[in-house]
């Protein structure tokens, strides 16, 4: 294999990974692991949330080094499983550089759930939720039919490609103006329950601990970065919910 085909199977497994919510630590070394088992002498591998850098050394040859942007990130861990999975297959037996391709375009265009699917699960996680802490069946009823509008909002955001900040801050906002009408109409008094119960389907949960396994891990940047994005997020999701409980107070009597 050559030093260029090595070095575009390892970029596009590592982009794979990283932009599916793998941690940092663990892109790094696959790439590392691959590398090494494709014939390179030397790997050196530097990852942060939104680049890769890899420079590659193979005998009698120069030095390779490629960069990569990462523009769009998103969570599909069943894809870092497929590629971990064929990262140690590389590992323990040799594999065609064709092979190799054709798997890897295979993981990453494979279908994702379905959408009806992702909207149900979306729903149930803020149904269930709002029963955890403490809400009645009706509660929970609010806090289905809020997980399916904050999804489908949220889908429509994401397609024209609005920040990420800015469409956590709907959710929250969403959540808080359904609970606050819900509760205007008297049709629940666990007004806080709903809300709570609602945004846990926003929190960044991933990234913060991706973050702290980061940094347990060494790459302090990385860790950092991420950190700061999960608390970036939380705090538009608190800015979203606090807008409709100030605004819409003269209407739930608080």
């Amino acid at each position: 294999m050559t030093i260029s085909q090595l070095s575009h199977i390892a970029m596009e497994m590592g982009l794979i990974l990283l932009s599916n919510g793998a941690e940092t630590y663990r892109v790094e070394e696959s790439m590392h692991r691959i590398c090494i088992a494709l014939g390179a002498r030397e790997a050196e591998i530097f990852c942060v949330p939104t680049t890769i850098i890899i420079s590659i050394t193979m005998d009698d040859i120069e030095t390779l080094t490629l960069t990569r942007r990462i523009h769009t990130r998103v969570t599909d861990l069943t894809k870092v499983d497929e590629l971990n999975h064929l990262s140690r297959q590389i590992c323990y037996e040799a594999i065609s550089y064709d092979d190799l391709l054709s798997e890897i375009k295979r993981i990453n265009n494979a279908p994702a759930y379905p959408y009806l699917l992702q909207v149900l699960a979306f729903a149930f996680i803020a149904q269930m939720y709002t029963l955890f802490f403490g809400g009645n069946f009706l509660d929970s009823c609010i806090g289905f039919i809020i997980g399916i509008g904050t999804k489908l909002l949220m889908d429509v955001m994401i397609r024209l490609e609005t920040n990420i900040f800015f469409i956590n801050m709907v959710g929250g906002f969403i959540a808080a103006t359904v609970a606050v009408i819900a509760s205007g109409l008297g049709l629940t008094t666990h007004m806080n329950t709903i809300i709570i119960g609602s945004i846990m389907t926003l929190v960044p949960g991933l990234v913060i601990t991706n973050a702290i396994r980061d940094i347990i891990a060494g790459d302090y940047l990385a860790g950092l970065t991420k950190g700061i994005e999960a608390l970036l997020i939380a705090a538009a999701i608190a800015a979203g919910v606090a807008v409709p409980l100030s605004l819409l107070r003269p209407f739930w009597g608080g």
